[in-house]
């Protein structure tokens, strides 16, 4: 099937209306004689975009090119959700296409990128195995105050005997079954997103009858027009999570306390940060030293 990529016609009926005073201007601009009937050996295919079945494009928003932007920062990121984002799509929808009879391709890419963000998780695996993880501190009003490093041990066990069987033992063994056939390879995931626009054959306009192409392709120049004019647009768009707020109670108390500590009076020595962001000292810190 073909569909027309850009057209701005009138309908055949209105360029051959007659000019009447009720007649729309534009009508009566188009007012040309019929083209010449359509010969499938000189038009161009590159005008269209060919496609295995005739069909509308997709109306929730998951074209063939944000497929291949979902693919790609779903490799780069291993996220689901940031290659929804990125692509300003709903987790949802992404999980819905993927599910679907007729999605294998889109799956099989969703393995591929996956595969392709496992080196990601390797290197945060190094990073908390060497740096550790960061545990914030909170005070007693539920406000964080700090943080502390936790280095994890069972991370760092577990790189070096992957890393150095010689020296560590249980990462070489193979816990493969007897007679157990190993899973097919995965796809590189360029080739994996190339897999998600079916090829191209060579002069699809040669492939049908030429009465029923010549249909066809009337009836895609129809519908570009249409899409043109009204795209359709029904897409589950990227929604914002939201962060989880203090509790009202520890911000309530918090700000209690501060509201103390600044109608405390100073003494000697002290400094302390107004609300406005100013530097407030105690009395006697500006006195010169006799």
């Amino acid at each position: 099937m073909a569909d027309r990529k850009t057209r701005n016609r009138a309908p055949a009926s209105a360029r051959h209306a007659p000019a009447t005073p009720s007649t729309p201007q534009w009508i009566i601009e188009e007012d040309e004689p019929p083209e010449p009937p359509l010969d499938l050996n000189t038009f161009d295919p590159a005008e269209f975009e060919w496609r295995p079945v005739p069909r509308r494009p997709r109306a929730d928003g998951w074209t063939p090119d944000v497929q291949r932007s979902f693919i790609q920062a779903l490799a780069e990121t291993g996220l689901v959700e940031q290659a929804a984002r990125a692509v300003d799509m709903s987790v949802q929808s992404a999980y819905r296409l993927r599910n679907a009879p007729e999605s294998g391709g889109f799956a099989r890419a969703w393995q591929a990128a996956l595969a392709s963000a496992a080196q990601r998780v390797l290197d945060l695996a190094f990073t908390r195995a060497i740096e550790g993880d960061e545990i914030p501190l909170f005070d007693r009003d539920g406000c964080r105050v700090g943080a502390r490093w936790k280095v994890d041990n069972r991370m760092a066990m577990f790189i070096l005997r992957a890393y150095m069987p010689d020296r560590f033992r249980h990462a070489h063994e193979n816990v493969v079954q007897p007679g157990e056939r190993p899973a097919p390879p995965l796809p590189p995931v360029a080739e994996a997103v190339a897999a998600l626009t079916p090829p191209t054959p060579s002069a699809p306009h040669l492939l049908t009858e030429p009465e029923r192409m010549e249909n066809l392709i009337l009836g895609a120049r129809g519908r570009a027009e249409v899409y043109e004019l009204y795209p359709p647009d029904d897409r589950e768009r990227y929604r914002v999570p939201r962060r989880e707020e203090d509790h009202p109670r520890a911000t309530a108390r918090a700000s209690a306390r501060r509201r103390r500590a600044f109608a405390r009076p100073l003494g000697p020595g002290d400094v302390r940060i107004t609300p406005d962001r100013g530097v407030e000292r105690g009395a006697g810190d500006d006195d010169e030293p006799g």
